[in-house]
């Protein structure tokens, strides 16, 4: 009897861990905290008014990007799966801040860094990566 209870109690602990846990090394979407680390890249998009070409008319858009060294996950937000799908394989991660930002961290491409912020998927033709960062701060990885 003692074994079948220990068992019940087990898988029930596991059930409660799994149902909060992102699969194993994934990273979590908004409002989870997370760390990228990679090189800091500006990259240029077509924008407005297609988002298709640029040679065809359409305005540029430069966005701050981290190329990261390994490819990773992120679990679909429960909550939200329409907007915050799963991915995997995300090599690159658009990153998004207040355009005074912009100039304080321009300096630092080229160079690996450690973003941290929250996670969305993208859902305008602004967002140019399937999952962007919220920065809540860039740091140089090499302190």
């Amino acid at each position: 009897m003692l074994a079948i209870r220990t068992a019940v109690v087990s898988f029930l602990f596991a059930a409660a861990l799994h149902s909060q846990q992102p699969p194993s090394g994934c990273l979590s979407y908004e409002p989870a905290m997370e760390h990228v680390t990679g090189k800091l890249t500006i990259k240029t998009f077509p924008g407005p008014p297609n988002y298709e070409s640029v040679q065809k008319g359409d305005r540029e858009e430069s966005s701050l990007l981290i190329e990261l060294h390994h490819p990773v996950c992120v679990a679909e937000d429960k909550n939200d799966p329409d907007l915050n799908p799963s991915q995997g394989g995300v090599t690159a991660i658009q990153l998004v801040l207040e355009p005074e930002a912009y100039k304080t961290y321009k300096p630092m491409v080229g160079r690996e860094v450690v973003a941290t912020g929250t996670l969305f998927g993208a859902h305008t033709g602004h967002h140019h990566t399937p999952v962007l960062l919220t920065v809540k701060t860039i740091e140089s990885a090499h302190h």
